[in-house]
C-alpha cells in the first residue's frame, strides 16, 4: 500500500526521540542532515545519498538510520530499507512505528514470519497517528494470517480498520477473503471473483463495525447473489446470531449441506446449540469439527464447552487443556477449563485458571474463544 510510505519526514518526526547524549558534530554534519530531510519526500533517492554521508560521521544517529530506511523503502530498496530499519529500532528499540516499518520492509522481502513478529511488536509499543501507517500494518499483519488460513486472527486485525473507518479498496477484499475463509490473497483474485469478495468485504465491515442499517441489507443482497457460493450462509448466519438464532442456525445447516467440511460454520452451529442445551448434537458437532482440525484452540474449546454441558468433566478438561496449550493468550479457554476443574472437584487448578482468566482479560479479546 503506496500511500502508507508517503509524508516519511513529518511521520519520523512525530515518532523517533532526538539523539540523546552527544551534539551531533557541527560543520558537514548539519548540512548533510538539512539537506536529506529537505529532500526526502520530493527526492527519496537524493536523501538517502545524504543520510549515508551524514552517518559516516555519526554513525549512532538514530534518525539518519530510519529516515534512510524510510528513502529506501520508498524506492522499493526493500533488502537495504530493512537494514537501516534494523539500525534505527536498535538505536530507539521503544518506538512502536520504527518496529511496524521495519515489518513492512520484511513483508516485501517475501519474510513473513519476521514481518509479523516486527508488526505486532509495533502495535504492541505504539503506532503513530497516521491513518494510513496505521491502516498499512493492520493490512498487512492481516496478509500474513490469510496466508496460512488463520481467518479469525486475520479478522482481529482488520477489526480496529472497520471501527476507525479505514476501509480501502484493498481493506474491503480482505475483509471479504477473510470473512469467506478463502485461502488466497487479494493479489491473487480473478477478475470473476472481485464483485463476491467486495461485497463480502462491505457487508463484513459493516458487521464489525456495527453499522445495523448498512450491515442488513449487504448481507440480504449478498445471499440473494450468491447463494450458492461457500462461506456467504456461514456470514449470514454470523450476522443473525445475536438477534435470530433460530435463522442462524438455518443459515449454518446450509452451509454445511453447502461445503461439509466448513469448520467454523460447525463450531457456530455448535455454540448454538449448547446454548440451547442440546447436549447430544453439540457434542457430536464439535467432535467433528476437533477432528477435522486437532491443532484449532477454538474447535478444542468448543469441545471442551460441549462436553462440560453434557456433564462429561474429565473429557472437556482433556479438550480444553488442549485449548490451554494450543492459545494460552485465549483467556475463554482458562474461563471454561476453570469451570470444568471445578465440575471434577480440582479446586485448586480451578483457581489458578480463574486468576489466569482475569489476568489475561483485561489485557485483551482473545482471538480465538467466543465469549461465554
Amino acid at each position: 500500500m503506496n500511500s502508507a510510505a508517503s509524508s516519511f519526514a513529518a511521520l519520523w518526526l512525530l515518532l523517533v526521540a532526538p539523539a540523546p547524549a552527544a551534539q551531533p558534530a557541527r560543520g558537514d554534519f548539519d548540512d548533510l542532515s538539512r539537506r536529506a530531510a529537505a529532500a526526502l519526500d520530493a527526492h527519496p533517492e537524493e536523501a538517502v545519498a545524504l543520510y549515508r554521508k551524514a552517518l559516516a560521521i555519526r554513525p549512532d544517529w538514530a534518525e539518519g538510520w530510519l529516515y534512510m530506511g524510510a528513502g529506501l523503502y520508498r524506492l522499493k530498496r526493500f533488502a537495504e530499507s530493512r537494514d537501516a530499519l534494523r539500525q534505527g529500532v536498535a538505536l530507539v528499540p521503544k518506538k512502536g512505528t520504527p518496529w511496524a516499518f521495519l515489518g513492512l520492509a520484511e513483508y516485501e522481502l517475501g519474510n513473513y514470519r519476521d514481518a509479523l513478529s516486527f508488526l505486532l511488536k509495533g502495535e504492541a509499543t505504539g503506532l503513530a497517528d497516521r491513518p494510513s501507517f496505521v491502516t498499512s500494518v493492520h493490512y498487512h499483519a492481516a496478509l500474513v494470517y490469510l496466508r496460512s488460513s488463520d481467518f479469525l486472527r486475520a479478522l482481529e486485525q482488520l477489526r480496529p480498520l472497520a471501527k476507525a473507518g479505514l476501509e480501502t479498496p484493498e481493506v474491503i477484499e480482505a475483509f471479504g477473503l477473510t470473512a469467506l475463509a478463502m485461502h488466497t490473497l487479494p493479489a491473487d483474485l480473478a477478475a470473476s471473483q472481485r464483485p463476491l469478495i467486495q461485497l463480502a468485504g462491505r457487508a463484513a465491515c459493516a458487521l464489525v463495525a456495527e453499522r445495523a442499517d448498512q450491515s442488513r441489507p449487504l448481507f440480504e443482497q449478498l445471499v440473494a447473489e450468491f447463494p450458492n457460493q461457500p462461506g456467504v450462509h456461514y456470514m449470514y448466519g454470523v450476522f443473525l446470531m445475536d438477534h435470530q438464532p433460530e435463522a442462524a442456525e438455518e443459515e449454518f445447516r446450509k452451509e454445511l449441506r453447502l461445503a461439509p467440511a466448513h469448520l467454523l460454520a460447525r463450531v457456530q452451529l455448535a455454540l448454538l446449540l449448547i446454548k440451547r442445551g442440546e447436549t447430544k448434537e453439540s457434542v457430536e458437532l464439535a467432535g467433528q469439527a476437533a477432528r477435522l482440525d486437532p491443532k484449532d484452540a477454538l474447535c478444542q474449546a468448543t469441545l471442551g464447552r460441549a462436553l462440560l454441558n453434557a456433564d462429561r468433566s474429565s473429557e472437556a478438561i482433556a479438550a480444553l487443556e488442549k485449548a490451554v496449550k494450543l492459545a494460552p493468550d485465549a483467556a475463554k479457554a482458562h474461563f471454561y477449563l476453570a469451570q470444568a476443574y471445578s465440575q471434577a472437584g480440582r479446586s485448586a487448578d480451578a483457581s489458578k485458571e480463574r486468576a489466569e482468566f482475569n489476568r489475561l482479560r483485561v489485557q485483551q479479546e482473545p482471538v480465538t474463544v467466543p465469549n461465554p
